[in-house]
C-alpha cells in the first residue's frame, strides 16, 4: 500500500472517529471532556491531518471533480435518512405507544387497576423512593406511566432517596421498608412492594369511604381466619384487608340479632350443622337485605337448607366427578353465566375455577316470588354428581340416578332493590378458598369477586394483577456505560469504517 492510499484509508478513519466522537458526547455521555470522547475526537483529527498531508496535491482535482458530485449528493441523503430518525425517535418520545405480544399480557394493567384508576375523583399523589440505580426503578417508572395514562388525577413523583434526604427523613424511609408513599387529602398509605398488586391496593385505601366488617361464622368447624396451615384461610381474609374490608369472627349462638356494622357474613366450611336459631338469625337477617356467602362441602348437613330453599337454592346429596380434571374429584368451572361476578372472565385474563371435593348447586323447581337466582358456574358436559358413595376410587355414570353434566357449582340469589337488596352467593365447596387453594388458577378471583358482589362492592369485582417475576441482571455504572458505549458506538462505527475502507479499496484498483 502506496503512502497516499494509506493516507486515504486515515483520512476515512479520522472521519467515522470524529463523527462517532460527536455521537458519543450529544447521545451517549453529555459531556465532552469524558475521556472516550476525548480519544475519539483525537484520533480522528490525526487521521484527518495524515490524508491531507499525504493527498493535499490532489485535493484540487478531487473537489472539482465528478466524485464531488456524488459525494455531495451522498452526504444530502445520509444528512435526510439521520433527520427522518430523529423525526421518528421524537414522535415516539412525545406519543409513546405500546403492544404487549405476551401470551398472559403480563405487561397490560389488570382490570381491577384500570377500574380503580378511572374511577378516581380526587388527586392522588405517589411518591417513589428510588434512585435510577436501583434494580427495581425501571420497572417501576415505567408502570406508573401507564397509570397516569388511564387517569389526570394521578400525580407521580420518582424521587432519589440520595437528593430528597429531609423528605426520606420526615417520612422515615428506610432501604428495607416501604418506598412508595401514596396519598389523598389527609389519607396515607405504603406499597410494601412496586408490584401491581400492591400500588393498587394502596390507591385504593386512601380512595375508599367508610368500611364496614365482613363477618366469618365459627363454633361449627369452619376454616380458621389466622390459620396459615393448608386450610385455613389467612390469605383470603388478608386479601379482603388489602381490599378494604375489615373482617372479624362471629358466633351466632351468642347474638339476637346481627351486629349493625355487618356487611356480609360469610360461612365457610362448617362441619357440624347450624342450630335451628342460628339458622333463622341469619335467615331473617339476609331477608330485611342482609348479605352471605354459605360455602358448604359434599356430605355436611349444614342446618341452612330450609333458609337456602326459601332463596330458591338447592345443595345436591352429591359429590362432583369431572373426568376432564387430573383429579376427577375436583371440579373445574368451564362455563360461566353473565353475572357481575364472572363477567371478568371475558377479558383477556380469562383463568378457571377449581373446586376440589364439590357438592352440586342449582336452583329449586319453583323459584320463590321475588328472588332472582343465577346459576354462576357449571363444570364441563362430561361431568356428573355421583350420588353414589365413592369406593377405592372407583366411580361411574349411572343414567337415571347420578346427575348429568354440565353440574352446577355455585348459585347467586338477590332480592329487592338499592342497598336493602338482599344477596346470597352458595358454593357447593369450601376448600377453594383456603390456603392450600386459593391462588390455584381462578380461585382468588372468584372468592373476591363473589365477596365485593355480595357486599354491594361492585367497584371491586375485577380480575386482579398477575403475580409477575423477573430476573435481573445487575451491572456497575461503569459496566452499564461500557456496554452502551460498545453496543451503540463503537460496534456499528466500527462496520462503517470497515465498508467505507473496503469502498476506498475496490475503488482505488
Amino acid at each position: 500500500m502506496t503512502t497516499k492510499q494509506m493516507g486515504q484509508a486515515a483520512g476515512l478513519f479520522g472521519a467515522v472517529a470524529l463523527f462517532s466522537a460527536l455521537f458519543s458526547w450529544f447521545l451517549i455521555t453529555g459531556r465532552f471532556t469524558d475521556p472516550y470522547v476525548l480519544v475519539q475526537a483525537m484520533l480522528g483529527l490525526a487521521g484527518v491531518a495524515f490524508w491531507l498531508l499525504t493527498n493535499r496535491h490532489d485535493l484540487s482535482d478531487q473537489v472539482l471533480g465528478r466524485g464531488t458530485f456524488y459525494g455531495t449528493v451522498s452526504a444530502i441523503s445520509g444528512l435526510v435518512l439521520v433527520a427522518a430518525l430523529v423525526a421518528v425517535n421524537y414522535i415516539a418520545v412525545k406519543k409513546p405507544k405500546s403492544w404487549d405480544l405476551t401470551k398472559d399480557k403480563i405487561f397490560t394493567l389488570s382490570d381491577q387497576t384500570t377500574s380503580a384508576l378511572r374511577g378516581l375523583k380526587d388527586e392522588v399523589k405517589v411518591r417513589a423512593f428510588y434512585a435510577p440505580a436501583d434494580p427495581e426503578y425501571s420497572e417501576l417508572d415505567q408502570r406508573l406511566k401507564q397509570y397516569k395514562a388511564q387517569t389526570d388525577k394521578l400525580v407521580v413523583e420518582m424521587l432519589d432517596p440520595a437528593k430528597h434526604l429531609a423528605e426520606v427523613k420526615a417520612l422515615n424511609i428506610s432501604q428495607t421498608g416501604p418506598r412508595v408513599i401514596v396519598t389523598s387529602g389527609s389519607k396515607e398509605a405504603r406499597a410494601k412492594e412496586s408490584t401491581e398488586e400492591a400500588l393498587t391496593n394502596a390507591i385504593a385505601e386512601v380512595t375508599r369511604g367508610a368500611t364496614k366488617k365482613v363477618y366469618f361464622t365459627r363454633g361449627h368447624g369452619e376454616h380458621s381466619l389466622t390459620d396459615a396451615t393448608e386450610r385455613g384461610m389467612k390469605i383470603f381474609v388478608d386479601q379482603l384487608k388489602s381490599e378494604g374490608f375489615q373482617t372479624d369472627e362471629i358466633t351466632l349462638a351468642e347474638h339476637k340479632e346481627v351486629p349493625k356494622d355487618a356487611q356480609a357474613i360469610v360461612v365457610a366450611g362448617p362441619v357440624a350443622m347450624l342450630s335451628a336459631g342460628e339458622a333463622d338469625l341469619l335467615q331473617q337477617w339476609v331477608d330485611k337485605g342482609g348479605k352471605a356467602i354459605i360455602l358448604v362441602d359434599p356430605t355436611v348437613t349444614s342446618g341452612l337448607e330450609k333458609a337456602l330453599a326459601s332463596w330458591g337454592i338447592k345443595l345436591g346429596a352429591d359429590e362432583v366427578i369431572d373426568p376432564d380434571a387430573q383429579n376427577p374429584e375436583y371440579a373445574i368451572a368451564q362455563q360461566y353465566a353473565e353475572h357481575p361476578i364472572t363477567t371478568p372472565r371475558s377479558s383477556a385474563f380469562q383463568l378457571a375455577t377449581i373446586f376440589p371435593l364439590a357438592r352440586s348447586v342449582s336452583k329449586t323447581a319453583t323459584p320463590p316470588a321475588g328472588w332472582n337466582d343465577v346459576v354462576l358456574a357449571h363444570t364441563g358436559p362430561r361431568a356428573w354428581g355421583e350420588t353414589s358413595a365413592i369406593t377405592d376410587g372407583q366411580v361411574k355414570f349411572d343414567e337415571g340416578q347420578d346427575l348429568k353434566g354440565p353440574v352446577p357449582l355455585a348459585v347467586a340469589a338477590s332480592h329487592g332493590s338499592g342497598e336493602a337488596e338482599s344477596r346470597v352467593v352458595v358454593v357447593g365447596n369450601s376448600a377453594f378458598v383456603s390456603n392450600g387453594f386459593f391462588r390455584l388458577s381462578g380461585n382468588k378471583d372468584f372468592a373476591l369477586n363473589a365477596l365485593s358482589w355480595v357486599a354491594h362492592e361492585e367497584a371491586k369485582i375485577s380480575i386482579r394483577p398477575k403475580a409477575r417475576q423477573s430476573n435481573h441482571l445487575f451491572l456497575s455504572a461503569e459496566q452499564k456505560h461500557t456496554m452502551t458505549l460498545f453496543a451503540f458506538d463503537l460496534l456499528p462505527f466500527s462496520l462503517l469504517f470497515a465498508g467505507l475502507l473496503v469502498w476506498q479499496t475496490r475503488k482505488s484498483r
